[in-house]
């Protein structure tokens, strides 16, 4: 009988031919991962200076637009707060002169800048070459919070003048007599800008303001 097809193909096994194919399958050992490492031909090369300082004018164009409006808000608020923070521009130094007998002669008013001499002179509106009054007055505002005059003051038609120094607070009238009493003068300093200005100024508004008839 002839074999069938599939014993043709089947041959002995061979012992040893096993033994070696199974010491072949025992010896493949599993593959490790290994980290890459560059060649060592391979170095970092630094960027040129001419290619650094390109990119660094381009990573300034892209952020100057932001940048000058953050400097020029701050800019702003800060110029602001200076503006209004209190006698920034001074003191404003209010002096009347009366008489004796309460009569009003003269109530000028001017703003001393800090650190700043200021004067004034008034003249007779009926003969402008007559002056009726010259002051000349350094305000400094204390630490305190007190406003220090130096001032000096003339009256040409009385042959009054008197100088010296005053500690006033502010907003608060302080009247001294002048001349052996002939006068009375009558000083009031308030820091500008403050809120005893603002008071000062609602005050002046409303004096002005003539009273309705009932």
């Amino acid at each position: 009988m002839r074999p069938r097809n599939s014993e043709r193909c089947l041959g002995k096994a061979t012992p040893g031919a096993s033994a070696g194919f199974a010491k072949r399958a025992d010896s493949r050992k599993p593959s490790r991962a290994h980290r890459l490492q560059p060649a060592r031909g391979m170095l970092v090369r630094p960027l040129p200076a001419r290619s650094v300082a390109l990119v660094l004018a381009a990573a300034f164009l892209v952020g100057a637009g932001s940048a000058e409006v953050a400097v020029r808000t701050h800019d702003a608020i800060e110029r602001v707060r200076q503006e209004r923070e209190i006698g920034a521009a001074g003191q404003l130094v209010q002096l009347q002169i009366a008489s004796a007998d309460g009569e009003v002669l003269a109530r000028p008013r001017l703003i001393a800048p800090a650190g700043k001499v200021a004067e004034l002179v008034l003249h007779d509106p009926a003969h402008p070459g007559e002056v009726r009054l010259a002051f000349r007055v350094e305000a400094v505002r204390e630490p305190s919070g007190y406003i220090s005059l130096h001032y000096a003051l003339w009256v040409p038609d009385r042959a009054i003048s008197a100088r010296g120094k005053l500690s006033l607070t502010p907003g608060v009238e302080q009247e001294m007599p002048i001349g052996d009493g002939a006068l009375v003068a009558s000083f009031l300093a308030v820091p500008v800008p403050s809120a005893a200005f603002d008071a000062y100024l609602e005050t002046e508004a409303a004096r002005r303001v003539p009273a309705k008839a009932s």
